[in-house]
């Protein structure tokens, strides 16, 4: 693969309000309106997040809604990249995913996801629809110093089972910086959240991260980017300078986030401080109506 043509999105559905809503509601028809969309910008491949819990309440059921989404992206000829946990959660609005909890509670004996991971592997570990699997969104480095070990032994722990269904590429959706230094060494792919609140900070943020994959001899892509703002001019801007340097620079993106929604950060009601200014972290690149964001229409390939 040349990861330096990856292009797209993180795909949430408009109506999904959290991970388990994503799947639990899942609605095929929104997803066949929808995942076009990205066409337009010229991608080839979108970020899907699953998720653990919702594998819990719904068992096989969930595995054949997978099915169904991987249908759609493929009729789009789109790849899917699984974010197979969460560890990102929001200062203000619940969106689903793996808690410190959840990992302590367990004892740190991590064996109440094999049978998630097992299931999963099993029937899509090579998947020819799937590009990358990405193991965890954002893994946390702010525990105390033991439970970052722990958090890092949970993680080698779910590469390693993955690794025993699938030829496909493995990543693990960090930050930046520490966080990546952290997980690094885990998977065949590098990847990194490079969020920049002006104009020309994206080029210093690759040197460095590009320098990173080199130490380890490993590829990198950039898996979330683009900060929010409720100024469409000024995030459609923004969002080309951070696209545009990480061409420039073989970068392979999934911009973060498709289109208008539920989810936080894909509305104007629920944002965060991801943003050029503090609570204007709104994302989208297309709007409920299925029309291009104003002030993004230069980003558009196809």
């Amino acid at each position: 693969m040349d990861y330096g043509t990856i292009r797209g999105f993180n795909y949430l559905p408009s109506y999904a309000r959290t991970l388990s809503s994503m799947w639990m509601n899942f609605d095929v028809g929104v997803w066949e309106r929808e995942v076009g969309w990205s066409l337009r910008f010229g991608s080839n491949m979108l970020r899907i997040w699953l998720d653990w819990q919702t594998y819990i309440a719904m068992g096989d059921k969930l595995l054949d809604r997978i099915d169904q989404a991987l249908g759609v992206l493929d009729k789009n000829g789109l790849k899917m990249m699984p974010v197979l946990f969460n560890r990102w959660v929001d200062a203000k609005y619940a969106a689903g995913g793996i808690t410190d909890n959840d990992l302590m509670i367990s004892g740190w004996g991590y064996e109440k996801f094999d049978s998630y991971l097992e299931a999963v592997g099993g029937r899509f570990g090579n998947d020819p629809r799937i590009g990358i699997w990405d193991i965890c969104n954002e893994p946390s480095n702010v525990c105390a110093p033991e439970n970052r070990y722990r958090e890092h032994v949970w993680l080698s722990t779910t590469v390693a089972i993955l690794k025993r269904h699938t030829q496909i590429p493995v990543t693990v959706g960090t930050m930046n910086y520490d966080f990546l230094l952290q997980t690094a060494a885990l998977g065949d792919v590098i990847s990194f959240h490079p969020y920049t609140r002006r104009i020309g900070e994206m080029e210093p943020m690759c040197v460095d991260h590009l320098a990173i994959a080199r130490r380890f001899g490993k590829p990198l892509i950039c898996t979330e980017t683009c900060c929010g703002s409720f100024d469409d001019q000024e995030r459609g801007r923004l969002a080309r300078d951070n696209i545009e340097t990480l061409e420039r620079h073989r970068i392979g993106w999934l911009a973060w986030q498709l289109c208008e929604g539920q989810f936080v950060t894909a509305n104007r009601t629920y944002t965060d401080d991801n943003a050029i200014r503090a609570g204007e972290g709104y994302m989208p690149f297309v709007l409920a109506d299925g029309t291009t964001r104003p002030g993004h229409e230069c980003l558009e390939r196809g």
